[in-house]
Protein backbone atom coordinates (compact mmCIF):
# COMPACT_ATOMS: atom_id res chain seq x y z
CA UNK A 1 0.00 0.00 0.00
CA UNK A 2 1.20 3.32 -1.02
CA UNK A 3 2.52 5.61 2.02
CA UNK A 4 2.09 9.10 2.42
CA UNK A 5 5.51 9.94 1.44
CA UNK A 6 5.00 7.90 -2.04
CA UNK A 7 2.03 9.68 -2.85
CA UNK A 8 3.51 12.83 -2.30
CA UNK A 9 6.88 12.25 -4.09
CA UNK A 10 4.71 10.88 -6.69
CA UNK A 11 2.42 13.89 -6.97
CA UNK A 12 5.56 16.31 -6.90
CA UNK A 13 6.76 13.89 -10.18
CA UNK A 14 3.59 14.60 -12.11
CA UNK A 15 3.75 18.31 -11.48
CA UNK A 16 7.46 18.22 -12.39
CA UNK A 17 6.45 16.75 -15.68
CA UNK A 18 3.44 18.62 -16.67
CA UNK A 19 5.43 22.07 -15.84
CA UNK A 20 7.95 20.51 -18.21
CA UNK A 21 5.63 19.59 -20.80
CA UNK A 22 4.20 23.19 -20.91
CA UNK A 23 7.75 24.88 -20.97
CA UNK A 24 9.02 22.29 -23.70
CA UNK A 25 5.70 23.02 -25.79
CA UNK A 26 6.99 26.66 -25.99
CA UNK A 27 10.24 26.08 -26.55
CA UNK A 28 9.59 23.50 -29.29
CA UNK A 29 7.10 25.83 -31.03
CA UNK A 30 9.00 28.54 -30.98
CA UNK A 31 12.80 27.16 -32.41
CA UNK A 32 11.87 23.09 -33.16
CA UNK A 33 13.83 20.58 -32.26
CA UNK A 34 17.27 21.17 -33.63
CA UNK A 35 17.06 25.25 -32.22
CA UNK A 36 15.49 24.26 -28.39
CA UNK A 37 17.77 24.28 -25.28
CA UNK A 38 17.55 21.66 -22.68
CA UNK A 39 18.59 24.37 -20.05
CA UNK A 40 16.25 27.11 -20.75
CA UNK A 41 13.28 24.38 -20.86
CA UNK A 42 14.49 23.32 -17.61
CA UNK A 43 14.87 26.94 -16.78
CA UNK A 44 11.04 28.06 -17.68
CA UNK A 45 10.00 24.69 -15.83
CA UNK A 46 11.90 25.35 -12.24
CA UNK A 47 13.52 22.44 -12.29
CA UNK A 48 17.11 20.70 -12.66
CA UNK A 49 17.75 20.41 -16.45
CA UNK A 50 18.95 16.22 -15.21
CA UNK A 51 15.52 15.92 -14.69
CA UNK A 52 14.89 16.27 -18.38
CA UNK A 53 16.95 13.52 -19.08
CA UNK A 54 15.78 11.68 -15.78
CA UNK A 55 11.51 11.57 -17.23
CA UNK A 56 12.13 11.69 -20.85
CA UNK A 57 15.79 10.32 -21.42
CA UNK A 58 16.69 12.81 -24.38
CA UNK A 59 15.40 15.89 -26.27
CA UNK A 60 14.42 13.63 -28.71
CA UNK A 61 12.29 12.00 -26.46
CA UNK A 62 10.87 14.98 -24.93
CA UNK A 63 9.68 16.40 -28.28
CA UNK A 64 7.66 13.25 -28.90
CA UNK A 65 6.23 13.59 -25.79
CA UNK A 66 5.07 17.53 -25.95
CA UNK A 67 3.84 16.49 -29.77
CA UNK A 68 1.65 13.17 -28.34
CA UNK A 69 0.39 15.55 -25.55
CA UNK A 70 -0.33 18.56 -27.77
CA UNK A 71 -2.18 15.64 -30.34
CA UNK A 72 -4.20 14.59 -27.58
CA UNK A 73 -5.33 17.72 -26.05
CA UNK A 74 -6.17 18.62 -29.79
CA UNK A 75 -8.60 15.05 -30.34
CA UNK A 76 -10.24 15.71 -27.14
CA UNK A 77 -10.91 19.50 -27.68
CA UNK A 78 -11.94 19.16 -31.60
CA UNK A 79 -14.91 16.70 -32.26
CA UNK A 80 -13.11 14.44 -35.05
CA UNK A 81 -15.17 14.76 -38.60
CA UNK A 82 -16.28 11.19 -38.70
CA UNK A 83 -18.24 12.20 -35.47
CA UNK A 84 -21.14 14.14 -37.53
CA UNK A 85 -20.33 13.72 -40.91
CA UNK A 86 -20.59 17.19 -41.77
CA UNK A 87 -16.98 18.90 -43.26
CA UNK A 88 -18.32 22.11 -42.92
CA UNK A 89 -18.67 22.56 -39.29
CA UNK A 90 -15.47 20.34 -39.09
CA UNK A 91 -13.37 22.81 -40.90
CA UNK A 92 -14.94 25.25 -38.77
CA UNK A 93 -13.84 23.54 -35.56
CA UNK A 94 -10.12 23.03 -36.75
CA UNK A 95 -9.59 26.78 -38.12
CA UNK A 96 -10.71 28.26 -35.08
CA UNK A 97 -8.47 25.68 -32.66
CA UNK A 98 -5.10 25.96 -34.66
CA UNK A 99 -5.74 29.94 -34.89
CA UNK A 100 -6.50 30.35 -30.96
CA UNK A 101 -3.89 27.34 -30.39
CA UNK A 102 -0.89 27.95 -33.20
CA UNK A 103 1.85 25.79 -31.13
CA UNK A 104 0.35 22.14 -32.30
CA UNK A 105 0.47 23.37 -36.00
CA UNK A 106 4.25 24.47 -35.60
CA UNK A 107 5.81 21.71 -33.63
CA UNK A 108 4.33 19.57 -36.63
CA UNK A 109 5.72 21.59 -39.29
CA UNK A 110 9.12 21.56 -37.28
CA UNK A 111 8.52 17.79 -36.49
CA UNK A 112 8.60 17.86 -40.61
CA UNK A 113 11.47 20.19 -40.87
CA UNK A 114 13.89 18.03 -38.82
CA UNK A 115 12.66 14.56 -39.41
CA UNK A 116 11.50 14.55 -42.89
CA UNK A 117 8.89 11.25 -42.99
CA UNK A 118 10.34 10.23 -39.66
CA UNK A 119 7.40 10.34 -37.47
CA UNK A 120 8.57 9.16 -33.82
CA UNK A 121 5.79 7.68 -31.70
CA UNK A 122 5.34 6.40 -27.82
CA UNK A 123 4.07 3.28 -26.73
CA UNK A 124 2.00 2.80 -30.64
CA UNK A 125 -0.31 5.94 -28.99
CA UNK A 126 0.40 7.77 -32.55
CA UNK A 127 0.26 4.79 -34.56
CA UNK A 128 -3.09 3.69 -33.29
CA UNK A 129 -4.68 7.15 -33.57
CA UNK A 130 -4.00 7.44 -37.03
CA UNK A 131 -5.45 3.96 -38.18
CA UNK A 132 -8.56 4.77 -36.20
CA UNK A 133 -8.67 8.45 -38.34
CA UNK A 134 -8.32 6.53 -41.46
CA UNK A 135 -10.80 3.54 -40.98
CA UNK A 136 -13.15 6.45 -39.92
CA UNK A 137 -12.40 8.37 -43.22
CA UNK A 138 -13.26 5.53 -45.23
CA UNK A 139 -16.72 5.13 -43.82
CA UNK A 140 -17.27 8.71 -43.82
CA UNK A 141 -16.12 9.26 -47.76
CA UNK A 142 -17.85 5.39 -48.77
CA UNK A 143 -14.35 4.33 -49.84
CA UNK A 144 -12.25 0.84 -49.46
CA UNK A 145 -9.11 2.55 -51.25
CA UNK A 146 -7.07 3.72 -47.65
CA UNK A 147 -5.22 6.05 -49.97
CA UNK A 148 -8.17 7.61 -51.66
CA UNK A 149 -9.76 8.35 -47.81
CA UNK A 150 -6.30 9.19 -46.19
CA UNK A 151 -5.45 11.98 -49.14
CA UNK A 152 -9.28 12.96 -49.10
CA UNK A 153 -8.92 13.99 -45.27
CA UNK A 154 -5.23 15.23 -45.13
CA UNK A 155 -6.63 18.06 -48.74
CA UNK A 156 -9.55 19.02 -46.27
CA UNK A 157 -7.66 19.59 -43.29
CA UNK A 158 -4.82 21.16 -45.26
CA UNK A 159 -6.59 24.24 -46.44
CA UNK A 160 -7.37 25.77 -42.74
CA UNK A 161 -4.62 24.39 -41.42
CA UNK A 162 -2.65 25.76 -43.95
CA UNK A 163 -4.61 29.56 -44.09
CA UNK A 164 -3.16 29.26 -40.03
CA UNK A 165 0.06 28.25 -40.77
CA UNK A 166 1.26 31.56 -43.18
CA UNK A 167 -0.11 34.27 -41.42
CA UNK A 168 2.36 36.34 -43.71
CA UNK A 169 0.66 35.09 -47.12
CA UNK A 170 -2.69 35.44 -45.93
CA UNK A 171 -2.04 39.11 -45.38
CA UNK A 172 -0.28 39.34 -48.99
CA UNK A 173 -3.07 37.99 -50.53
CA UNK A 174 -5.95 39.49 -48.03
CA UNK A 175 -4.75 42.10 -46.61
CA UNK A 176 -6.56 44.41 -43.97
CA UNK A 177 -9.23 41.79 -44.07
CA UNK A 178 -6.30 38.81 -43.20
CA UNK A 179 -8.04 38.16 -39.72
CA UNK A 180 -11.44 38.45 -40.61
CA UNK A 181 -11.95 35.13 -39.31
CA UNK A 182 -15.96 35.46 -40.11
CA UNK A 183 -15.75 36.39 -43.77
CA UNK A 184 -12.69 33.20 -44.33
CA UNK A 185 -15.11 30.73 -42.90
CA UNK A 186 -17.97 32.04 -44.75
CA UNK A 187 -15.72 30.98 -47.87
CA UNK A 188 -13.86 28.34 -46.41
CA UNK A 189 -17.31 26.06 -45.42
CA UNK A 190 -18.58 25.86 -48.66
CA UNK A 191 -15.19 25.18 -50.60
CA UNK A 192 -14.82 22.51 -48.03
CA UNK A 193 -18.19 21.06 -48.55
CA UNK A 194 -18.11 21.12 -51.88
CA UNK A 195 -14.48 19.50 -52.70
CA UNK A 196 -15.37 16.59 -50.16
CA UNK A 197 -18.23 15.71 -52.15
CA UNK A 198 -16.98 15.99 -55.47
CA UNK A 199 -13.94 13.58 -53.69
CA UNK A 200 -16.80 11.49 -52.12
CA UNK A 201 -19.18 11.17 -55.03
CA UNK A 202 -19.53 7.19 -55.74
CA UNK A 203 -19.76 8.50 -59.78
CA UNK A 204 -16.23 10.10 -59.53
CA UNK A 205 -14.77 6.54 -58.60
CA UNK A 206 -12.66 4.18 -61.26
CA UNK A 207 -15.27 1.60 -63.08
CA UNK A 208 -14.66 -2.13 -61.96
CA UNK A 209 -11.61 -3.84 -64.26
CA UNK A 210 -12.94 -5.61 -66.97
CA UNK A 211 -13.55 -9.16 -66.72
CA UNK A 212 -14.20 -8.36 -62.85
CA UNK A 213 -17.73 -10.24 -61.75
CA UNK A 214 -20.71 -7.80 -60.63
CA UNK A 215 -21.41 -10.44 -58.57
CA UNK A 216 -18.88 -9.61 -56.41
CA UNK A 217 -19.70 -6.32 -55.15
CA UNK A 218 -22.30 -5.39 -53.16
CA UNK A 219 -26.03 -6.40 -53.35
CA UNK A 220 -27.51 -3.91 -56.28
CA UNK A 221 -30.28 -3.28 -53.81
CA UNK A 222 -28.11 -2.41 -51.01
CA UNK A 223 -25.97 -0.49 -53.17
CA UNK A 224 -29.25 1.68 -54.43
CA UNK A 225 -30.33 2.28 -50.75
CA UNK A 226 -26.61 3.43 -49.82
CA UNK A 227 -26.02 5.62 -52.76
CA UNK A 228 -29.49 7.20 -51.61
CA UNK A 229 -28.28 7.97 -48.13
CA UNK A 230 -25.30 9.34 -49.39
CA UNK A 231 -27.26 11.99 -51.62
CA UNK A 232 -29.23 12.86 -48.89
CA UNK A 233 -26.27 13.30 -46.63
CA UNK A 234 -24.50 14.99 -49.10
CA UNK A 235 -27.41 17.76 -49.83
CA UNK A 236 -28.57 18.13 -45.70
CA UNK A 237 -24.38 19.11 -45.81
CA UNK A 238 -24.86 21.75 -48.54
CA UNK A 239 -27.38 22.89 -47.14
CA UNK A 240 -25.79 23.19 -43.61
CA UNK A 241 -22.81 24.92 -45.44
CA UNK A 242 -25.22 27.38 -47.08
CA UNK A 243 -27.10 28.30 -43.96
CA UNK A 244 -23.96 29.33 -42.41
CA UNK A 245 -22.82 31.09 -45.00
CA UNK A 246 -25.91 33.03 -45.34
CA UNK A 247 -25.50 33.92 -41.54
CA UNK A 248 -22.06 35.64 -41.87
CA UNK A 249 -23.75 37.20 -44.84
CA UNK A 250 -26.10 38.89 -42.94
CA UNK A 251 -24.27 39.54 -40.16
CA UNK A 252 -21.64 41.60 -42.40
CA UNK A 253 -25.11 43.43 -43.89
CA UNK A 254 -26.17 44.15 -40.32
CA UNK A 255 -22.84 45.45 -38.91
CA UNK A 256 -22.51 47.93 -42.45
CA UNK A 257 -25.94 49.15 -41.60
CA UNK A 258 -28.66 46.89 -43.36
CA UNK A 259 -31.78 46.51 -40.88
CA UNK A 260 -33.15 43.34 -40.00
CA UNK A 261 -36.62 43.95 -41.68
CA UNK A 262 -34.38 45.18 -44.90
CA UNK A 263 -32.82 41.68 -44.73
CA UNK A 264 -35.73 39.07 -43.84
CA UNK A 265 -37.44 41.09 -46.61
CA UNK A 266 -33.91 40.41 -49.33
CA UNK A 267 -34.19 36.40 -48.25
CA UNK A 268 -37.82 35.98 -48.02
CA UNK A 269 -39.37 32.48 -49.58
CA UNK A 270 -35.46 31.36 -48.41
CA UNK A 271 -36.39 31.52 -44.62
CA UNK A 272 -38.27 33.48 -42.23
CA UNK A 273 -37.76 36.66 -40.01
CA UNK A 274 -37.39 34.64 -37.45
CA UNK A 275 -34.65 32.57 -38.70
CA UNK A 276 -32.88 36.09 -39.79
CA UNK A 277 -33.09 37.63 -36.38
CA UNK A 278 -31.63 34.19 -34.79
CA UNK A 279 -28.58 34.16 -37.64
CA UNK A 280 -28.28 37.90 -36.59
CA UNK A 281 -27.53 37.02 -33.42
CA UNK A 282 -25.18 34.08 -33.35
Amino acid sequence: MPTADTRHEAKRSDATRAALLCAAREEFAERGLAGARVDRIAEAAGVNKERIYGIFGSKDKLFDAVLIHALQEFTDVVDPLWKDGRVGPFVVRLYDYHREHPQLLRLLTWEGLDRGEDAHDIDGWRAAHYERKLDAAMAQFATDDAFRAGLITLLICGVPNWLNLVPQLRRLMLGERSNDADAIKALLVPFAEHAALAFADPAAAPEAAEGESEDEGKDDAEDEVAAAAERLRRAQAEADAAREHLGAALRRANTAGASANRLAKQVAGTVSRPVVLRLLNE
